[in-house]
């Protein structure tokens, strides 16, 4: 069986199986058939200062728009490999093509966008953030804030349901900034990463240690970071809470950037009348974000949000738009199959648990699907890990209960709640509130005033707001695409992180220092015209 190595210090390294080697073996979700196995690295001390002292320098000899041109011929490179790429996808992910695509041409995405965004920086060797202000109305003596790249590496920890994006969205960020990226994959889907990384290794795009792939377990990694170094995590909050304690990473203030599990939310506002394209719209994004990637995302919507006098019409649309996508779940390499499988063993025997913790609570009923569904398409009896689409309800007492399982627990899968509201902006931002903070929430309605008033009373507890209306539906996109201009991240719960978001992404990588200096001074050097 083949081992996928890590990729250190310049080469891949071939694990020899030993006494103490502990190897995991990746799987088919759909088939549990053998793909390939993963061994552990050692001497990861070693990498890291690779990468500080080979990587960086590497990169930071490279103008920001060299570094542009670099994402925009990685960009083309990954999307030349595409129907490959999009195969591993399937097989080792479980992914249907779609959602294959989806995680593929993200990674792809943000390589363009941040390619496009390098050309607007400048080429010296720091990103001017602001104009020069004078620190007294009367003097000439002015502060002008820049964002210089940390002379450390940047560690991504990704999760699994986006070994394409997450990796390559991470790193487009890092690498425009000029710092190294050591990239830790999650294992149980990393065989789409480790093929990213052969191509990238192979165009000789990056420069030498500015790329490094670790396979398999992160063992002591941790312990060798420093006060320069980043670490971005994708996860649950439970390991983003460990990493953010961690002893090493605390005592040197290293920075740390966490994107944790998130109760994401939509609102539908109580001018939505059924038969309205807006309507329909809120139906079709409700079914594709339980549904896309098997419900494995960080931005699926968790609650639905209906005011009481909606919901029986609500809960019957769904329901018949998740009954057509569940016929039609099953092994995603067969032709028609919409819905695939999870990604491992433990998070089928996760969601069953989740949605039984959910059921517990009195007032909480399943209204379509069953968990213990055992039977699909082009899938061995007794195989797999597919999971039949769930939609519950909550009475409006219990959606009202600040400690409700709903508003705790997180299914990650085809899992979500339908919860009964008053239709006022109040009730649903105290609903949305109780999530403890979520990366993404949507609000539907034409009426400007409950628009603008969910705006300001939702906001505080996302990273991203939608509001979706009836005039852009047709060209609308579902909450949870994650675009590289928007801020991806979000409050308590969610992690308190931010990542992309244009230039702000690149503020995780970059040292901000204020220069302090005469005007005419910082004008010959920044370039800018600083007396006024």
């Amino acid at each position: 069986m083949r081992t996928l190595s890590s990729y250190l210090v310049g080469s891949w390294q071939q694990q020899q199986p030993g006494a103490n080697d502990r190897r995991t073996v990746l799987v088919n979700p759909a088939t549990e058939e053998p793909l390939a196995e993963v061994g552990r690295a050692a001497e990861l001390g070693r990498a890291v200062a690779y990468g500080r002292d080979v990587g960086g320098p590497a990169l930071r000899a490279m103008s920001i728009r060299d570094r542009g041109e670099l994402l925009q011929k990685l960009a083309k490179k990954l999307h030349e490999r595409r129907e490959e790429l999009i195969e591993v996808a399937i097989k080792s992910g479980g992914n249907t093509r779609g959602d294959a695509k989806f995680d593929i041409d993200g990674a792809t995405g943000v390589l363009a966008a941040y390619a496009r965004l390098a050309r607007d920086l400048g080429d010296g060797p720091w990103v001017i953030e602001d104009e020069a202000a004078p620190i007294m109305r009367t003097s000439k003596i002015r502060v002008q804030h820049v964002l210089l790249p940390r002379r450390g590496v940047a560690v991504h920890i990704n999760a699994f349901n986006f070994p394409a994006w997450g990796m390559i969205g991470k790193a487009a960020v890092a690498w425009l900034a000029g710092v190294p990226v050591l990239s830790k994959p999650a294992t149980s889907t990393s065989m789409l990463a480790h093929r990213i990384a052969e191509i990238i290794v192979e165009s000789g795009l990056v420069p030498e240690g500015g790329f490094q792939l670790l396979m398999g377990s992160a063992g002591d990694l941790l312990d060798h970071l420093g006060p320069q170094d980043v670490v971005a995590f994708t996860g649950s909050a439970r390991v983003g809470a460990i990493i953010r304690g961690h002893k090493n990473l605390v005592a040197n203030n290293t920075r740390v950037n966490i994107e944790a599990d998130s109760l994401n939310a939509v609102v539908l506002g109580p001018d939505v009348e059924e038969g309205s394209e807006l309507f329909d719209l809120v139906i079709r994004d409700c079914a594709v974000e339980i549904t896309q990637k098997a419900g494995q995302k960080c931005t699926a919507t968790r609650r639905i949000l209906v005011p009481l006098a909606r919901l029986e019409e609500v809960r019957e649309a769904l329901v018949e738009r998740l009954n057509d996508l569940a016929e039609r779940a099953g092994n995603p390499a067969s032709k028609g199959v919409r819905v695939g499988p999870l990604a491992t063993a433990q998070q089928l025997q996760d969601a069953r648990a989740g949605v039984a913790q959910l059921l517990a609570d009195d007032g909480v009923s399943i209204v379509r699907g069953d968990p213990q569904r055992a039977e699909f398409t082009d899938i061995p009896g007794g195989k797999g890990y597919c999971f039949d689409p769930v939609l519950l309800e909550a009475t409006a007492e219990r959606a009202a209960d600040p400690k409700a399982s709903v508003h705790a627990v997180e299914v990650f899968g085809p899992v979500s709640t339908l919860l009964p509201y008053d239709g006022s902006v109040a009730q649903a931002a105290e609903l949305i509130s109780y999530g403890g903070g979520s990366l993404v929430s949507t609000v539907y309605s034409d009426d400007r005033k409950f628009t603008a008033a969910a705006i300001a009373a939702l906001g505080p507890f996302l990273g991203r707001l939608v509001i979706a209306d009836e005039k852009h539906a047709g060209g609308s996109f579902s909450p949870g695409c994650v675009f590289p201009q928007g801020n991806h991240g979000g409050p308590g719960r969610a992690g308190s992180g931010e990542e992309l978001g244009g230039l702000g992404g690149l503020r995780l990588y970059l040292q901000r220092t204020a220069i302090q200096g005469g005007a005419g001074q910082l004008a010959r050097i920044f370039g800018k015209k600083q007396d006024k």
